[in-house]
């Protein structure tokens, strides 16, 4: 199913210490733009990108906070699009914005949790309240959507809430989540800027990160990564999103204020990430895309490891791999499973 994400622009209610869109804001206030893209130019975009896409993803900065949002996902609706929200979730907390909201369309919703307590995710959002604000927002949209359209938690992985990854699966689903995504952040604005403070090592996440993984899967909850290499997700290689992606085909971006109008980003995305001399060893090499290209320009390559075996030479092979138990599961796995 081809897919536009177009972006309402660059205003939000948090300022997460990951936020990859900060540098664009930048950008466009700096050239003296409005910081947001107007309804009626957003209308002009959702026309154009139906004809090549017939699923659109509301995003930003924060789309919930727009006046006129619901006017949008309706003409978005009327044209024929099928429709994803990507949010921070605060704003859903307004039962009666939710009701609205959701009366308009079945919609797949992404909310972003990074915590499961209020120091950490309001840690990373910068923003007290917030994560009390997204727990709600979270209840009302279960409540609201009748099942209509899925419901994807995603983490974004940083430095603060990397050791609590297992944690914060276990709330997720706990709250009724039908998907978690785990996702590695990409070193553009605010984790740019702040790299070293924000951007952790694959090898530092990988326990944290496979435990998680394991509980959603012993959850019987859908569970995807995004970024991850292959070598960093020994036996549960299935679950990367980047193969959801390949088969998905053409995804089109529209980013304010970038200088490409449409930027092709299943194409894109390939140009900006980065493999390595022993990458040609590891069976992967031909369906991994490997990390964005900052990550090695600021802690190198050394940790990535071929996986040797029979080389997998599609993501048919890839969809076929199955979750192998292993006793790799760590104290506080076993702890938090049985609490």
């Amino acid at each position: 199913m081809s897919r536009a994400d177009i972006k309402l622009g660059y205003s939000c209610n948090n300022e997460c210490i990951h936020c990859v869109i900060s540098d664009f804001r930048d950008i466009v206030l700096n050239g003296g733009m409005p910081e947001d893209i107007s309804p009626e130019d957003y209308k002009q975009e959702l026309l154009d990108s139906r004809k090549r896409t017939d699923r659109v993803v509301f995003t930003g900065g924060e789309p919930t906070i727009r006046k006129e949002l619901l006017d949008l996902v309706a003409f978005a609706r009327d044209i024929g699009f099928g429709i994803t929200m990507q949010t921070n979730g605060r704003k859903l907390a307004d039962p009666g914005f939710a009701a609205a909201l959701c009366s308009i369309a079945p919609i797949n919703f992404c909310i972003a949790l990074h915590g499961h307590t209020a120091e950490i995710h309001d840690a990373i959002t910068q923003k007290p309240g917030s994560f009390y604000d997204t727990i709600q927002g979270i209840r009302n949209v279960i409540e609201l959507r009748q099942g209509a359209g899925f419901l994807t938690g995603k983490i974004v992985i940083s430095k603060v809430n990397a050791p609590y990854l297992l944690q914060t699966a276990k709330l997720m689903i706990n709250l009724g989540f039908t998907t978690i995504n785990l996702t590695f952040p990409h070193a553009c604005g605010n984790a740019r800027k702040d790299f070293f403070d924000v951007v952790p090592t694959y090898t530092e996440i990988s326990e944290s990160l496979l435990n998680a993984i394991d509980l959603c899967m012993l959850s019987g909850v859908s569970v995807d990564t995004e970024t991850i290499p292959y070598c960093f997700l020994p036996n549960v290689e299935h679950i990367a999103v980047e193969i959801a992606m390949a088969e998905a085909g053409y995804t089109e971006l529209k980013q304010y204020g970038f200088e490409e109008k449409i930027v092709d980003w299943s194409q894109k995305r390939l140009e900006i990430k980065e493999k390595f001399p022993q990458c040609k060893e590891c069976r992967f090499d031909r369906v991994c895309e490997g990390p964005w290209n900052e990550y090695p320009q600021n802690y190198g390559s050394e940790e990535f490891k071929p996986v040797y075996g029979e080389p997998v030479t599609s993501i048919e092979q890839l969809k076929k791999h199955r979750h192998i138990p292993t006793d790799r599961r760590s104290r506080s796995f076993r702890y938090e499973l049985d609490i």
